[in-house]
């Protein structure tokens, strides 16, 4: 299921307003990639708690993950430079 965010909301409500909502319409403006999903990613906690102890909290886990993004993103800068 997938519910419009409020600018695509108000374009539908507009066209509906002026005689123009049509299903076409509607499915070109719900298969717009809505801003909020480009920029984030998510990861549902059951698949990231395999990882981590269970004393583990949220702001834990994140600063791990972090971490070792980091580290990993040196290791690539370094293998690229040679």
């Amino acid at each position: 299921q997938n519910a419009p965010s409020l600018s695509q909301a108000q374009r539908i409500k507009k066209l509906s307003q002026e005689g123009k909502c049509t299903y076409d319409a509607i499915f070109d403006i719900m298969g717009e990639e809505k801003k909020a999903e480009m920029d984030r990613v998510t990861i549902k906690n059951e698949v990231l708690r395999k990882y981590f102890p269970k004393s583990y909290t949220p702001k834990q886990m994140q600063d791990t993950i972090i971490k070792l993004l980091e580290q990993w993103q040196k290791k690539r800068q370094r293998s690229q430079e040679r």
